[in-house]
């Protein structure tokens, strides 16, 4: 697991009552992880923030999962 997944991971935690161990790329936001409107909204803040990204609403809709979230950030941080 790279350093940027760690961190994703770290924060999906903290946004969750899912344990940081037991949260897989493969877990869908809102089904798996219990995530709602609210809590997507402080992801997108909080990814601002630990990267420095910026995020348009738009492209972070479509994510649904938390590899789309890595996904996401490595390619906003390689642009």
């Amino acid at each position: 697991m790279s350093d940027l997944d760690s961190r994703i991971l770290d924060i999906v935690a903290q946004l969750t009552t899912v344990d940081q161990a037991k949260i897989k790329k493969t877990d869908r936001l809102r089904e798996d992880l219990g995530m709602d409107s609210v809590s997507s909204m402080e992801l997108l803040s909080m990814l601002a923030e630990e990267f420095d990204l910026d995020i348009e609403m738009e492209e972070a809709i479509e994510v649904t999962t938390v590899g789309g979230v890595v996904e996401m950030a490595e390619r906003h941080l390689n642009a």
